[in-house]
């Protein structure tokens, strides 16, 4: 007979880590993300079950900067603004180019965010631009872009791993 509890247990350990790699890291099929869960000890956990956590999860594919359909958060299925949040609950996710950083946020998150970095002045920022779930951030100077995320990731205290998008233009 099965034991109940450890198998809820296994599911909920799973649903996080898998929550987890989503945010932190990008995705183009969920053979990648199997992968990574065996990485993290689910040694024989199989597509379909990828699946299911990816379904109740309510995780979608999305275009990113690089027109890639990646693993993401449903936006619509996001909690609703709640002032007791943490910041490193309201990022989703950080990418940068030679250019500028995007710092991606629970819808209507990406304003507090922008007035976290103000109220910090980082000097290698030039300015900071915001609107419901998409913060900008433009360097001083566009060779320390790398920096000037490194540096955001640090006043944010996050743990995500960088994300390097591609201009075209």
């Amino acid at each position: 007979m099965k034991d109940i509890n450890s198998s809820e247990a296994r599911e909920q350990l799973q649903l996080a880590a898998c929550q987890q790699l989503v945010l932190e890291k990008t995705y183009l099929s969920q053979e990648e993300i199997r992968r990574d869960l065996q990485r993290y000890g689910f040694d024989a956990i199989s597509q379909s079950t990828v699946s299911r956590l990816l379904k109740m999860l309510g995780i979608i594919k999305i275009r990113n900067a690089k027109g890639q359909k990646i693993y993401s958060l449903n936006p619509l299925s996001q909690p609703t603004p709640n002032a007791a949040r943490t910041v490193a609950e309201m990022v989703v996710s950080m990418e940068h180019n030679d250019e500028f950083v995007l710092i991606h946020t629970v819808a209507g998150y990406a304003r507090a965010i922008a007035r976290i970095l103000d109220y910090h002045a980082l000097p290698e920022i030039l300015g900071v631009v915001a609107c419901s779930n998409i913060v900008w951030v433009a360097p001083r100077d566009v060779k320390r872009t790398a920096l000037v995320y490194r540096n955001i990731k640090n006043v944010l205290k996050m743990n995500i791993h960088s994300t390097t998008i591609v201009s075209h233009g």
